[in-house]
């Protein structure tokens, strides 16, 4: 899919700018992100796009349910945000493929100010518009607030809100475009010491082989996946070559020793596998506990990790797999 955003020079809207594929005109686009506030500039965006049958998604607020704000008299905000709301809803029922997403406090600058309530994060608001996209039928509105319960960290580090799968087709898939694996050998003999059978080759810094490098729940506060994507290797190398052109983050070298077996499992977001080195009787698993073997031809493979799965080696050597979080494209 080709996004066009409006406001993409800060906060949400350079967010998503970072992280979709993204064009430069309204008229290039497949789905229109309408983020910038303007007075009742996102108003006059949605008609223009509509008017284009672009699918359309617009930022609203929740703060349009608040037309009367409790301490301020004069709350024009909310009425702008209104009026996005029902020019919305006006589209929708003449049958146009427009959603409004309503949204309660997240983190950016612009909410810095707020500390007496919970925010989401930019994260969260991705997830929302990709379960847009990818229900089979139009939505109208959908509005989210932050959760009052701050105990659930591991739900709210990963935001495991939902599964979102088919943007990507079937659960695995080998992508056309190949890197030199004897190359990659070479230069993984470079690299430091495992740390629970992996080393990180993107980070915050480009310098930091170990924090991230195993469950989300190691990742620290106030970190997320795709803040990973400084190179921890040689700008020239192979490695670098493959994370740059797949567009990845938290990208890892993982290696799953002899006579192992990963636990069934799902991850927040799909991911690309290199495959390194392995063998025949080396597999991983689908939802539907089907065992396929991915060879080690230099593609790599895209694999809709959304869905339960797992992977074993019941060989006597390592398999080795490099992997990264997949763009959202």
């Amino acid at each position: 899919m080709k996004f066009y955003i409006t406001g993409i020079r800060r906060g949400l809207g350079k967010y998503l700018h970072d992280r979709l594929n993204v064009v430069e005109t309204l008229e290039e686009c497949d789905v229109f992100i309408n983020c910038k506030h303007d007075a009742f500039q996102q108003v006059d965006m949605l008609y223009k796009a509509a008017a284009l049958n672009k699918r359309v998604i617009s930022l609203g607020s929740y703060a349009s349910d608040w037309v009367y704000h409790p301490s301020k008299t004069d709350y024009v905000y909310a009425i702008e945000k209104k009026a996005l709301r029902d020019a919305n809803s006006q589209m929708f029922d003449n049958g146009f493929n427009t959603t409004c997403l309503n949204l309660g406090y997240f983190n950016s600058e612009r909410s810095a100010h707020v500390t007496e309530y919970n925010k989401m994060s930019m994260k969260s608001v991705l997830d929302t518009i990709e379960f847009i996209l990818l229900h089979p039928h139009r939505v109208k509105e959908i509005t989210i607030t932050p959760t009052d319960d701050l105990q659930n960290e591991q739900m709210l580090k990963s935001d495991k809100i939902l599964a979102y799968t088919d943007m990507y087709a079937s659960q695995h898939k080998k992508i056309d475009r190949k890197y030199n694996i004897t190359k990659i050998k070479e230069e993984i003999k470079d690299l430091p010491p495992l740390k629970d059978n992996q080393v990180m080759l993107q980070s915050i810094d480009g310098k930091d082989f170990y924090t991230g490098v195993w469950q989300l729940d190691t990742i620290p506060d106030g970190m997320e996946e795709n803040d990973f994507n400084k190179l921890n290797v040689p700008e020239d190398s192979e490695i670098a070559r493959f994370i740059k052109a797949e567009g990845l983050t938290r990208a890892r070298l993982l290696v799953l020793p002899e006579k192992s077996c990963y636990t069934f499992h799902f991850d927040p977001t799909p991911r690309i596998h290199l495959v390194v080195q392995t063998n025949e009787w080396a597999f991983m698993t689908d939802d539907k506990l089907k065992l396929f073997h991915v060879p080690a031809d230099g593609h790599p493979y895209y694999f809709d990790t959304t869905k339960p799965h797992t992977a074993l080696n019941s060989s006597w050597e390592d398999r080795i797999h490099i992997v990264g979080i997949a763009p959202l494209k």
